[in-house]
């Protein structure tokens, strides 16, 4: 199935390219949101990728008391119930010199957290020896741009030998998760995750981190670690900060990225303030947004170790909280926040008469995935009632965009809606091929009816709902609009033919 549904915890693609041209347009802004799905659930402009509905969400979990790195798709019940029991450790034979005791380890760890938060580069790498000190260097001066409110490395999990079993010294596997949170991004604590190779000779020798790199990942899934983030992949990290925006690129590219920074930056305004001004008081959102701009697809693609999606445009990743569901407030937010990235040289970009307004379009979409990921819950199965409904997601998203832009709006609905086959069913996913952007554009609509039937509070109220407790989809319905599901469906069909 070309375009599942949400399966992985928290990748949402952004719709297709542009067309060049279009019906309507003179130079056509682009196909609607076909967005990819999440590969992972939560908002956000994306379909997934695996088959079928998929874990929808997979919470990251990690208690940074022993050593235990978990993840599972409800919390440590699930763990247990795949194997359970704690991750190795550095093995430990009393009869061998220990030479990298957890005391060790602990010390640098917290030396680079120290180092970093100081801003003492010299300190920062003195561990760090050949290949491993130069990336660290360009990764120490990518970090300090950025305006972090904590930023430290915990241990996730250690394996090897910490003693000199064979005389030659102790080698160990650290998995290290850098857990930061970005000033007025995120509302929680987030993490990469790191594996470091330590050496120490002997008890004389200083410990040596001799190769960086992402941890292995779990369960087979690279974009559970949320390897490579920008400050890994470029040399010289551009970042234009704003009031609610970070917008990062390759020092390469500063340029462009400075001529559309401050259309992002309107974006995340209007995006903030409508929720300041309509949503429910109730909930715990960003104030700013991370947004990477990158033209090479293979390095877009890589970013946070999301999967690959040939047609996406953007895509809003959820980054789960660091500790979500273990030692802590249970009731607490699962995701902490999201990054979000862009494909510089698609047309939103390159278009040379509407540039302006598609990079609005493409921010303001993504943006309010992102505004409202820290609302999702845990998927409860794979059932679809288990799972925020795709139409909800999709439909918010876009609502955001056309909102501030109705003549876009229009123009998909004409080049999306009218004239093509409508099933009168709310869509359940983005589906394939032509019916992609038709999906898109008719949740649009189904929030815009909410909207405009009982105002922007009852159906930003809706939404909000729909992601805490994606369960409960005919209440919240009544609730938002006086209707129950096939009620409010049949009404939706008639408001999209009497709109297209």
């Amino acid at each position: 199935m070309p375009y599942p549904t949400q399966t992985a915890p928290g990748h949402y693609g952004y719709p297709p390219q542009p067309p060049t041209t279009a019906p309507g347009w003179p130079t056509a802004p682009h196909k609607p949101y076909p967005q990819q799905q999440p590969p992972g659930g939560g908002s956000g402009g994306g379909g997934d990728q695996g088959g079928g509905s998929g874990l929808k969400k997979v919470v990251i979990g990690v208690v940074v008391l022993a050593v235990l790195a978990v993840l599972g798709t409800a919390g440590l019940a699930a763990y247990q119930a795949l194997g359970g029991g704690a991750l190795p450790t550095a093995t430990d034979d009393a009869q061998d010199e220990q030479l990298l005791s957890p005391d060790d380890i602990e010390e640098l760890l917290d030396g680079r957290s120290q180092a970093l938060k100081s801003g003492d580069e010299d300190t920062y790498l003195a561990p760090f020896a050949g290949e491993a000190k130069d990336t660290q260097k360009n990764l120490f001066e990518n970090l300090r741009k950025i305006p972090f409110a904590q930023a430290e490395y915990s241990v996730l999990k250690t394996t090897g030998s910490s003693t000199d079993e064979y005389g030659d010294g102790a080698t160990i596997a650290l998995d290290v998760a850098f857990v930061h949170k970005i000033q007025d991004v995120d509302v929680r604590p987030v993490s990469e995750w790191y594996r470091w190779i330590i050496k120490r000779e002997s008890k004389d020798a200083e410990p040596r981190i001799t190769r960086v790199g992402p941890a292995p990942g779990a369960f087979g899934a690279k974009s559970y670690v949320f390897y490579p983030a920008p400050w890994d992949l470029y040399e010289d990290m551009h970042v234009v900060k704003k009031a609610h925006t970070l917008t990062i690129s390759d020092r390469k590219h500063a340029a462009d990225t400075d001529r559309y920074a401050p259309y992002i930056e309107k974006a995340a305004k209007d995006d903030i303030e409508l929720w300041r001004a309509k949503g429910p008081e109730d909930t715990e959102t960003p104030t700013g947004f991370v947004t990477v701009l990158e033209p090479d697809r293979k390095t877009y693609s890589s970013l946070y170790g999301s999967p690959y999606v040939d047609w996406e445009a953007g895509q809003s990743v959820a980054m789960p909280t660091f500790d979500a569901g273990f030692g802590g407030d249970k009731k607490d937010l699962e995701y902490g926040g999201a990054r979000v990235k862009m494909d510089m040289s698609g047309n939103r970009f390159t278009n040379a008469t509407y540039w302006p307004k598609l990079v609005q379009e493409i921010s303001h979409h993504e943006f309010a995935h992102a505004i409202v990921q820290p609302l999702e819950a845990a998927s409860g199965g794979f059932a679809t009632e288990s799972n925020t409904r795709w139409w909800v997601v999709e439909g918010f998203a876009d609502y955001v965009a056309f909102r501030f832009d109705r003549e876009l709006g229009a123009w998909n609905i004409r080049n999306d809606v009218t004239g093509k086959e409508f099933s009168g069913t709310l869509p359940e996913d983005p589906g394939a091929g032509d019916e992609v952007s038709t999906n898109y554009t008719v949740s649009y609509l189904a929030i815009r009816f909410m909207a405009e039937k009982n105002g922007e509070a009852a159906a930003l109220r809706f939404v909000t709902d729909q992601y805490r407790h994606p369960g409960q989809l005919d209440q919240q319905l009544r609730e938002a609009t006086g209707m129950g599901e096939s009620e409010f469906q049949a009404a939706w069909a008639g408001y999209v033919r009497s709109n297209s």
